[in-house]
C-alpha cells in the first residue's frame, strides 16, 4: 500500500453529518460512485485539469466540489508572502479575517456558486468601510450587525489607492480562484478522511514494510481505533471551563487558541484479548497461517488419470 497524492472522499446525503466513522459497504465499487450526490477532492491535486476532467465526463452525475480547507491555505499563502512586504503592512491585521471571510462565503452560500463568488467578492468592499453598495444594477449590504460610530473609527480600514489594497484585489479577483470558489458552495472538506490518515500512521507507519496479512490487520486495528475516539468532548479544567491551548503562527504572526478534547481511548484492546484468550481454550480453532499441502496430495487432487 502506498499513499497517493489525491484524495478523494464520497459524501452519502443519508449519512448521518455527525457521525465520521470509518465505513466501507461491502457491496461497494469504486467504478460505480452514481450512489453520492457529491465528491471533494484535496490535497496537491484539487486543480489538477485531468481530475476536472475525469469528473466532469466519467461521473457527470456526481457535483465535483473542491476541499475548502486546501483552497483556503493556498490563498493564505499567497496573502502572507504579500503582507510581508514593507509597502502592504497594512495588510498584516487583516489576515485572519480574511481567512475567516472565505470559509463564511463558502458555508453560507447554501449549494449557490454564483453567491459564493459575491459574498466572497464583497470583501473588497467592506474592507476599506464600505458596507453598502450597488453591483450590477442591485444594492448589496454587509451581513454583519451594523457598527457603532466608535466602532467604524476604531477600525483600521484600508485605503482603495493603496499598495495592500491593491495586492489584495489581486488575489481576491484571481480568475482561477474565482472559478474554484463556484466548486466550493456545498462547503465539503475531508477533514475527518485526513483525520483518519493521521491515525492509522500509528499502526502503519510509512518507513516500515509490512506483509499484505499485516498491513491488513494493522488497516483494521486503525479503524477500531478512529472509531472509538469520534465526538471526543473538549476537555475541561478543575473549575469546569473548557480547555484551550495557545499556538503562534510564525507566517501570521498571530497567536491562535484552539480546543484541547479529551485523551482518546481504545476500549477495543480489552475485548480483543478477551476475545484471544477465550478462543485459545477452544480446541476448534484451525491453525493460522494454515498448512501448505504437501507435494503428493497435490498430485493426486490435480490427477485426472482414473487409479490403477
Amino acid at each position: 500500500m502506498s499513499t497517493s497524492f489525491g484524495e478523494w472522499q464520497l459524501d452519502d446525503p443519508t449519512d448521518d453529518p455527525q457521525d465520521d466513522s470509518f465505513k466501507l459497504p461491502s457491496d461497494h465499487n469504486p467504478s460505480s460512485p452514481s450512489d453520492s450526490d457529491s465528491a471533494s477532492t484535496s490535497s496537491y491535486g484539487y486543480r489538477s485539469p485531468s481530475i476536472r476532467k475525469t469528473m466532469r465526463e466519467t461521473y457527470c452525475d456526481i457535483r465535483h466540489e473542491f476541499d475548502v480547507w486546501h483552497v483556503n491555505k493556498s490563498v493564505k499563502k499567497k496573502l502572507v508572502n504579500a503582507a510581508n512586504k514593507k509597502e502592504n503592512q497594512d495588510l498584516q491585521t487583516w489576515l485572519k479575517s480574511i481567512s475567516n471571510h472565505l470559509y463564511w462565503s463558502c458555508s453560507s452560500s447554501h449549494g449557490d456558486g454564483e453567491e459564493c463568488v459575491r459574498r466572497w467578492k464583497s470583501l473588497l468592499h467592506h474592507i476599506v468601510g464600505i458596507h453598502r453598495w450597488e453591483e450590477d444594477g442591485e444594492q448589496h449590504t454587509c451581513h454583519h450587525a451594523p457598527l457603532t460610530d466608535d466602532e467604524q473609527r476604531r477600525k483600521r480600514w484600508m485605503k482603495v489607492d493603496s499598495p495592500a489594497y491593491k495586492s489584495l484585489k489581486s488575489i481576491v479577483l484571481d480568475k482561477n480562484l474565482l472559478r474554484d470558489l463556484k466548486q466550493m458552495a456545498l462547503f465539503k472538506h475531508t477533514g475527518p478522511l485526513e483525520v483518519f490518515h493521521s491515525s492509522m500512521l500509528k499502526y502503519t507507519q510509512k518507513r516500515l514494510h509490512f506483509s499484505y496479512d499485516a498491513m491488513l490487520a494493522r488497516t483494521q486495528l486503525a479503524v477500531m481505533d478512529h472509531n472509538a475516539n469520534i465526538g471526543k468532548e473538549q476537555a475541561k479544567t478543575k473549575e469546569g471551563q473548557p480547555r484551550f491551548a495557545c499556538a503562534y503562527s510564525k507566517a501570521s504572526r498571530q497567536w491562535t487558541a484552539r480546543p484541547v478534547y479529551e485523551r482518546g481511548e481504545q476500549p477495543f484492546r480489552k475485548n480483543m484479548m478477551e476475545d484471544t484468550l477465550r478462543m485459545r481454550d477452544e480446541s476448534s480453532i484451525e491453525d493460522w497461517p494454515p498448512s501448505s499441502p504437501s507435494q503428493e496430495e497435490t498430485s493426486e487432487e490435480h490427477c485426472s488419470c482414473p487409479p490403477a
